[in-house]
């Protein structure tokens, strides 16, 4: 009994290796089907950038959800989401979440009804998820002033979506709690005078991490578990909300100290 035990574990294991592969081949073949096809669809649908802002996020967010469904069926993982109406009637917040795998921010869009998304350049430029997330007018997070300015401006626009960002700007390690937080998000939401959602994530056992290959699956498959909490008004942090630099150092570490304490919860 006990052979035939870890036999059936052995090829559940394989089995999960390959699974995983095609799981994200199939995002990369989704991403040039969204580049060549889709978008330049949604772009010739109207004159509008607006419109064609959202029905691209629209896809995104349709894609996203129909990946991580796809995971779970192929029995890769699964995930819980305490909180989810919080996420889905977030509108003009600062949404702000640690990142423990490379799949977060896949999950999250997959659950908000509509997000706008700060990207880095590595995505900006890779040609599976340069014409999504351009058409989708995600925010290109090039380290600069214009950054800031293009988030600040995009989340004081009139009924506009959240802003979606994890302010450790890269994953964690394998088998660490959370990054040092940049002060991106801080100067943002400051400059914004928007709330800030913070979104809790976790993932038993750790995978997907930083400089972690994809094939370095676990023993069992992982569980992504997520928790929406209430959200911070910039002055529940700060007694003086005008715009320095020490105010926004004072926020950011507010921020750090406040998902240390929830994660270690």
């Amino acid at each position: 009994m006990l052979k035939l035990k870890t036999i059936k574990q052995k090829a559940n294991y394989v089995w999960r290796v390959g699974a995983t592969g095609l799981s994200f081949a199939s995002f990369g073949i989704g991403g040039m089907t969204i580049a060549t096809v889709i978008a330049p669809l949604v772009n010739i649908s109207t004159r509008d950038p607006h419109t064609r802002q959202q029905r691209a996020q629209k896809v995104i967010k349709t894609s996203f959800k129909g990946f991580t469904e796809m995971m779970v069926k192929l029995g890769i993982m699964t995930y819980s989401v305490e909180g989810l109406e919080k996420l889905q009637q977030s509108r003009q917040e600062l949404v702000i979440a640690n990142h423990p795998t490379l799949i977060d921010v896949v999950i999250l869009i997959g659950l908000m009804q509509q997000a706008n998304c700060v990207v880095k350049e590595s995505l900006w430029s890779n040609p599976f998820t340069s014409g999504p997330v351009r058409s989708a007018g995600y925010i290109l997070n090039a380290g600069s002033n214009q950054f800031i300015h293009d988030c600040v401006t995009r989340l004081q626009q009139n009924n506009a979506a959240s802003l979606l960002i994890f302010p450790e700007g890269t994953r964690t390690q394998k088998d660490e709690q959370i990054n040092e937080f940049q002060r991106g998000a801080a100067n943002i939401a400051i400059r914004a005078n928007v709330p800030i959602r913070p979104v809790l994530i976790r993932c038993t056992p750790t995978t997907l991490t930083k400089n972690e290959k994809w094939y370095h699956i676990p023993s069992k498959p992982f569980h992504i578990e997520i928790k929406v909490l209430d959200a911070i008004s910039i002055s529940d942090a700060l007694t003086d909300l005008s715009v320095n630099p020490k105010n926004v150092r004072l926020l950011n570490q507010y921020l750090q100290h406040f998902f240390k304490h929830e994660l270690s919860q």
